[in-house]
């Protein structure tokens, strides 16, 4: 995995609005690029990245004279300053790339502090991994950072470690491909943690708050509709700032979020890109990095009375599914449809019935014949399954499958061969567009999956009511009346499903977030 990908890479869903700041004031120039900057706890200094003298280095700058300094320079590249929260340090990332272990460190980013009055840096990791954008705790003794240690596949994961030197320990990994937790930031009550977070090549970053607690249990402060990366607390924790991008805006700027609604604010930082804003001790300016003059170089600017618009009201529930099949009685040789359009299931081979559930895996399957009102042509449509994953293998298994006339995989949900499962449907060429989970199923409880085709042809996955980040975009595809829907195994029998289904559901729509089942932020923040 490159480092840049995670630093620099990093039609939204929520209400946003453009507020304009005041012109922001230059306070670097000279050749290179200046960014990554952090405020000092005094509000006097910027620790910031640059690579001015060739290779990249920490510099500080003073805001009353103007005047930089290097803090950490040479050979290798010294990047991502954070102060503690006394000032006496500054942590960073460094690595120096070298061909032979005779010439020195290890080929790999790792954290070192050095005083803020300059000195001999203290090594705090070593190794092959990437180790960087370390943020200290409210306290200053420890240190939480992101880091590929442990990977075996392509992501990254966030750690801790004691600021006196000692082993890092997980605070939240997920070894899955191209899966990644970067930037930490601790709100100043100690409560909750920010972070960027990606899960998929193609898809895009966006901003999860987790609990500090139990950093597993997160909620998407912004959707991945549109990428959003580098969150950092205001002093009083009403807001985050960060970078972000969407549709309509001429390149990357600077955003705050109400992180007790998730309305958002593009702010006026002027022309060119505006990158990773960071508070002033006060919470009355942002520092950011702007390339409006070719170079990126630090702005300073005052934070507005920014006026967030009003939240946009979903839709309101309407309109039953055209399917509904429980499993909770054994059938004799078909499952009754309790939509009451008609889409009675046909068992087909052997199913066990058990605990109010039909188990799939011997071949077995349930097949619903030219279902009714599964002709969406190109408009919204939701699929519903509760069900119960026996085992994780190594092979692709069919959990539904709608198979048409002229598209014999419409739609599907499988779990794929690493045991993540997918949703998907198609484009008007036929062409496959999914949305997969976040991480492995799991094994033996029950989880309700929802997949859902809007209107505007995007395609997401639910489970158990969290929205997974990885979603598509584009599915046009014009469904005309199936062949029939499956469940538990392909169209032509292969790829069983070895796991029990316990309801099926077809929607002619999208289903609303609380049909879903989504927590809501305002109630994530309550517990």
């Amino acid at each position: 995995m490159r480092l840049p990908h995670f630093i620099r890479s990093a039609l939204a869903t929520l209400a946003v609005a453009s507020w304009a700041a005041g012109a922001p004031v230059q306070l670097t120039r000279g050749p290179g690029n200046d960014t990554e900057a952090a405020w000092s706890p005094d509000g006097t200094r910027l620790a910031f990245q640059s690579d001015r003298g060739g290779e990249l280095g920490v510099y500080v700058l003073d805001l009353g004279t103007g005047e930089v300094k290097p803090l950490v320079v040479g050979p290798g590249h010294a990047c991502f300053p954070a102060w503690s929260p006394d000032g006496k340090l500054v942590a960073y990332a460094h690595a120096r790339f070298t061909s032979t272990a005779a010439q020195g460190l290890e080929n790999g980013y790792n954290l070192f502090v050095v005083s803020a009055a300059g000195g001999e840096p203290r090594r705090l990791t070593g190794g092959l991994a990437r180790d960087y954008a370390p943020a200290f705790t409210a306290d200053g003794k420890q240190l939480l950072f992101s880091s590929t240690r442990g990977a075996r596949e392509n992501s990254v994961g966030l750690f801790r470690m004691p600021t006196a030197g000692g082993d890092p320990e997980p605070v939240l990994v997920q070894d899955s491909a191209d899966v990644a937790h970067v930037q930490p930031a601790l709100s100043p009550d100690g409560r909750h943690l920010a972070f960027g977070y990606i899960a998929g090549f193609r898809s895009n970053w966006s901003i999860r708050l987790a609990k500090a607690a139990d950093p597993a249990d997160a909620f998407p402060l912004t959707d991945p509709a549109a990428p959003f990366y580098g969150p950092r607390w205001s002093p009083d924790g009403a807001l985050v700032a960060c970078t972000g991008y969407q549709p309509g805006d001429l390149g990357w700027g600077v955003y705050l979020l109400e992180t007790a609604t998730g309305r958002r604010v593009r702010l006026d930082a002027g022309e060119g890109n505006a990158r990773s804003p960071a508070w002033s001790p006060d919470g009355k300016e942002l520092v950011f990095e702007g390339n409006a003059g070719g170079f990126y170089k630090l702005y300073r600017m005052a934070v507005p009375a920014a006026s967030f618009p009003p939240l946009p009201e979903e839709e309101g529930e309407a309109g039953p599914p055209v399917v509904r099949l429980s499993f909770v009685d054994p059938p004799e040789t078909m499952v009754a449809d309790l939509s009451g359009a008609g889409n009675d299931g046909k068992v087909e081979g052997e199913l066990a019935w058990a605990d109010g559930g039909a188990t799939f895996g011997t071949g077995g399957y349930v097949t619903i014949p030219n279902a009714k009102g599964c002709d969406f042509g190109t408009g919204p449509f939701s699929v519903r399954i509760v069900l119960q994953v026996a085992k994780h293998t190594d092979q692709l298994r069919l959990i539904t499958v709608a198979d048409y006339p002229d598209n014999r995989l419409g739609w599907q949900v499988f779990l794929q061969e690493n045991n993540h499962v997918c949703f998907n449907a198609r484009d008007s060429l036929k062409q496959f567009l999914g949305a997969f989970s976040d991480a492995p199923l799991p094994v033996g409880r029950k989880v309700t999956l929802v997949g859902v085709r809007r209107a505007n042809g995007r395609v997401e996955l639910y489970v158990d009511g969290r929205k997974q980040n990885q979603s598509a975009s584009g599915a046009f595809y014009a469904y005309p009346v199936p062949n029939q829907l499956r469940i538990g195994t392909q169209f032509d029998g292969n790829a069983p499903f070895p796991g029990t289904v316990y309801a099926f559901e077809v929607y002619r729509r999208a289903l609303t977030r609380k049909e879903i089942g989504c927590e809501t932020l305002q109630e994530f923040l309550a517990r």
